[in-house]
């Protein structure tokens, strides 16, 4: 089968949909599909687009800054760019992984041609703080509702106006798609209840790239207990709750374990700075993939402090394929988390801490998360996401004809 992906953001920003992306990309090739990703890209001023073998890169019209999105609006030159690109390659299926401007662009070409659009929704969980949103948020909707050429539905999901638009906004890319993915039954079941009415089947995010082969935890490695943090340093990730916790557990422990922090974010100076004298406390900011699995490897858990944000981490898949269990803190995460999570009482710093000190005082307790992981690795393995999704595209296939 032959299938463009489609992302607004930046392939080469570390964050869990891209990582997402490339992990479906690798999945589907292995299978012997061919996929051409459609991608906005940092390009020569001179070149709107620029296509290569199996890539079509968009220049965007402007980044916003800080939270480095690209922009690009859903204009006739593009939509008309992007219909020829698809009949040039014959492609089967439009997938698309994002819900700004280009993946409004590709729907509306994908239509024209007769071709099935089938959205993964990464989150609906926006998140934002402070005051000024109540503030930007109509400024925002007038610029997102022109780059997309859609109005979007006034839905009330939150009490923070500027994620109530960016959760409608989600909602208004899946009320176009054919077919909907959730790679988490709770999302699926949120996007039904907000009106989502086309087909909604739960496929989690694959791990294909990693040919090293995992080993489960040895008791050596448990009777010295050694805790992984890997996130975006922001506050939707939590990272300064957790260190509070682990600098109380490590009093509490007699300094029993270890943790190594990885990640790049504003709150990385702060976190810096409060872990700072603390010597059984690492802080590595961003790491390479690579180096990353490695810190699993030697990891004896890994940790995951977000509450009411995530879908379903790309944390949790690369975790549990690398036979590792996972502390957890919010109670709607399921997917990998069956025998392989630890859910701490409560996802307050005192609630994490009490975790901590539970597992550190319970070699074996880490032994059988490591061994439930091992047990549960096949759901996120690339053979079942194959299997999964190319259902998915052969059904689309079949209503659209």
């Amino acid at each position: 089968m032959r299938i463009a992906i489609v992302s607004d953001f930046y392939l080469d920003y570390v964050g869990g949909a891209q990582s997402s992306i490339h992990e479906q990309q690798a999945a589907l090739e292995a299978a012997g599909h061919t996929v051409f990703l459609i991608a906005l890209a940092r390009m020569n001023r001179r070149s709107r687009l620029r296509a290569g073998e199996y890539t079509l890169e968009v220049r965007p019209a402007y980044t916003v800054p800080g939270v480095i999105l690209p922009v690009v609006g859903a204009r006739p030159r593009l939509i008309a760019s992007l219909r020829e690109y698809l009949t040039h390659n014959a492609v089967d299926v439009v997938h698309l992984q994002t819900e700004f401007g280009l993946a409004h662009a590709a729907t509306t070409a994908a239509r024209q041609l007769g071709l099935p659009v089938v959205h993964t929704v990464h989150t609906f969980y926006w998140q934002s703080a402070g005051w000024w949103q109540a503030v930007i948020t109509p400024l925002l909707r007038i610029g997102l509702e022109n780059v997309t050429g859609r109005r979007f539905p006034r839905q009330p999901f939150t009490k923070r106006p500027s994620d109530n638009l960016l959760r409608n906004l989600t909602l208004s890319m899946a009320w176009r798609a054919d077919t909907v993915i959730s790679p988490s039954a709770h999302q699926a079941d949120d996007l039904a209840a907000a009106g989502v009415d086309a087909p909604i089947v739960v496929v989690p995010n694959p791990i294909a790239r990693s040919t090293r082969p995992a080993k489960e935890l040895t008791a050596e490695s448990a009777g010295s207990p050694r805790l992984l943090w890997v996130a975006r340093c922001e506050p939707e990730k939590r990272p300064m709750v957790f260190a509070a916790a682990v600098i109380d557990a490590l009093g509490r422990t007699d300094n029993g374990f270890s943790v190594d922090f990885v990640g790049d974010g504003t709150e990385l100076p702060a976190l810096r700075a409060l872990t700072a004298g603390h010597p059984h406390i690492r802080v590595h900011g961003a790491l390479e993939h690579d180096q990353v699995l490695d810190l699993i490897d030697e990891s004896s858990a890994v940790v995951l402090t977000s509450v009411g944000f995530d879908n379903q981490p790309m944390t949790i898949a690369e975790s549990v394929s690398r036979y590792r269990g996972i502390l957890y803190c919010d109670p709607r995460l399921s997917e990998g988390l069956g025998r392989a999570g630890f859910l701490s009482g409560t996802p307050d710093a005192a609630g994490l801490s009490a975790a901590i000190v539970q597992l550190v005082d319970s070699p074996q307790q880490l032994i059988a998360l490591s061994a439930g992981a091992h047990a549960d690795s096949g759901m996120f393995s690339a053979s079942t996401y194959v299997d999964a999704i190319i259902g998915v595209y052969t059904a689309a296939l079949s209503r659209a004809a």
